[in-house]
């Protein structure tokens, strides 16, 4: 999935503005110009085409000093350019389970398919360090299509893995135990507590999750 989603990116400059305004919270013209190494004129005519074509929209966002910027984020109908996993398809089994088997059976599903994805994970990682552990369980996730990324903020002390797409967030939205269920799968691979936060502004998506070294 990750393989050919990359090919399309490198051989279509529209996609690849798109792609690098769903990786942040928003970018201008210039920001954009420097992480795709195209000209000002030309992202700027793409991202007016984009506009146009209903996949961004803009707002002011303000600045230091001065006047506020003008900056791109992505609308929901973008999306469709990212990974999905066929979660509405995905949902309607869940939701046609719990029709059958009762309220509370899609959850214990749910709950196993986790468990078990937390065992696949945990039998990859083991033996590394904390930040080793993340930087893998990142780059596993990335593979899946959730855009994922290691960071660790200096701020707080805390090692952290941010997304910026959810191949289910259609899932998400009709079962939000999931979020849930990703945090302690999180748990059960780093053997640590973890803090699972979601942002979504316009088309834009961003899920962190952050753990800190165990107390000695």
């Amino acid at each position: 999935m990750k393989g050919k989603f990359l090919k399309k990116v490198a051989k279509n400059p529209k996609l690849l503005i798109l792609t690098e305004i769903k990786r942040s919270q928003g970018l201008s013209v210039s920001e954009l110009c420097d992480r795709v190494g195209l000209s000002y004129m030309g992202v700027k005519q793409h991202c007016i085409a984009l506009e146009r074509e209903g996949y961004l929209d803009t707002w002011r966002r303000p600045k230091g000093m001065g006047r506020p910027e003008k900056a791109y984020r992505l609308t929901d109908v973008a999306q469709e350019f990212f990974p999905t996993e066929s979660s509405n398809f995905t949902a309607q089994i869940l939701e046609s389970i719990q029709e059958v088997y009762g309220p509370s059976a899609a959850d214990k599903i749910l709950y196993n398919i986790y468990k078990n994805e937390a065992q696949k994970i945990r039998e990859k990682v083991v033996g590394h360090s904390l930040e080793q552990k993340m930087r893998l369980l990142a780059s596993l996730r990335d593979e899946r299509g959730y855009m994922s990324e290691y960071g660790f903020d200096r701020d707080s002390g805390r090692h952290q893995i941010i997304e910026f797409n959810s191949p289910i967030l259609s899932c998400i939205q009709r079962f939000p135990v999931i979020r849930d269920l990703e945090r302690q799968m999180f748990e059960q691979v780093l053997d640590l507590k973890v803090d699972r936060t979601e942002e979504r502004i316009s088309g834009l998506f961003r899920c962190c999750f952050r753990a800190a070294p165990a107390v000695s």
